[in-house]
């Protein structure tokens, strides 16, 4: 059984080179992450970019009180922004926000995944924005009704966060979608970053301040011109082990076009960026989401479960485009071999994932 790896290749400059897309994974950001769009005439291939090319950045933050999960999506014709506030002591979600139907210009997320990116979400009642500048990712939102104000019946939150991206090797993947026609996807993700700020959530007149001195967290930022019908199963951790070693963890199963060969599937240890067995399962009770999920690779290297603490939902049918969304945000339970041995995981923050979606 071959033994996971570092990734040895830096990331390249460009998504196309002279002979075609750079299909692999890295180690390091692609300073623009642009797939190239299907062959078509120029009218047709203007449509076919703005139907077709989805893009998305997604942040998580988490200390020993609280997870937060908070992203923007642009895709095409129809965007949103969404985040969770989860309370780990309690096990109940704080806030679980979704703002659905915007689009351009309201809503929007440029090519860079690392230094130069700009994301934000604008809609009224709710401001997002993201940027990097000087390698750290600034996330900001407001949601709801001024903190100070009486919300009435839904939660507002307010938070600021900043994440190094620096502090630890970012992982990018350019991969060819096995669909028709040949499509392409590309993404760039980290974790185990330090996260600084605060977050606010006030419900019902309570009021609810978390500090993130010590905040630990990454993002996935994507781009790719997926097909109508998409599917994917996603798995995220990232932690501190009971030794105080930082520890990571990206798994993606059953993406459309790349069933069983998923170069995305990685995990941060100790400084070092893995490559991890492409073909993993990610199982979960469809009546009831909020029971265990199953995490494992088929090599069995990697053998999780994950408990929910809360779970996002979100469900979308506008006839031309529907979706069906579940993410739990929870902790991870088992064990990671790497090849310096097994890694006991103990209650480490991170989330699922089930996505079926028409667009």
């Amino acid at each position: 059984m071959a033994e996971p790896t570092a990734i040895r290749y830096s990331a390249p400059m460009h998504v196309v080179g002279p002979h075609g897309p750079r299909f692999g994974d890295y180690q390091g950001l692609t300073p623009a992450l642009r797939p190239p769009g299907a062959e078509a005439a120029i009218g047709q291939k203007q449509v076919a970019d703005f139907l077709r090319h989805k893009r998305w950045m997604y942040t998580f933050a988490a200390t020993q009180e609280v997870i937060v999960t908070c992203a923007i999506v642009d895709a095409g014709p129809t965007g949103t922004t969404f985040m969770t506030v989860a309370d780990r002591r309690t096990g109940r979600l704080l806030a679980d926000i979704s703002r659905p139907g915007g689009t351009r210009p309201l809503v929007s997320v440029n090519d860079r995944p690392g230094e130069g990116h700009r994301s934000r979400y604008r809609m009224p009642g709710t401001e997002v924005s993201m940027h990097t500048e000087d390698g750290v990712l600034h996330v900001r939102a407001k949601v709801g009704s001024p903190v100070g104000l009486p919300a009435i019946g839904k939660p507002s939150v307010e938070l600021e966060l900043a994440f190094d991206i620096t502090a630890s090797p970012a992982l990018t993947v350019i991969s060819d979608l096995d669909t028709d026609p040949p499509m392409v996807s590309t993404t760039g993700k980290n974790a185990n970053l330090p996260v600084t700020g605060r977050v606010v959530v006030r419900q019902a007149g309570i009021l609810h301040a978390f500090d993130f001195t010590d905040a630990i967290g990454g993002f996935d930022f994507t781009s790719g011109h997926l097909p109508r019908h998409t599917l994917w199963r996603w798995a995220y951790m990232t932690g501190r082990m009971a030794d105080g070693r930082k520890i990571g963890l990206n798994l993606s199963a059953d993406f459309s076009g790349l069933t069983g060969r998923a170069r995305e599937n990685s995990v941060w240890f100790d400084g070092e960026l893995h490559a991890i067995d492409p073909d993993a399962s990610i199982e979960f009770d469809t009546a009831d989401p909020e029971k265990p999920w199953q995490v494992r690779t088929s090599d069995g290297r990697v053998d999780l479960v994950f408990n929910p603490v809360g779970v996002h939902r979100e469900s979308l049918n506008l006839r031309v485009i529907r979706s069906k969304f579940l993410q739990p945000v929870g902790e991870f339970t088992g064990t990671i071999q790497l090849n310096r041995g097994t890694l006991q995981i103990e209650g480490l923050p991170g989330v699922a994932e089930n996505q079926d979606t028409l667009w």
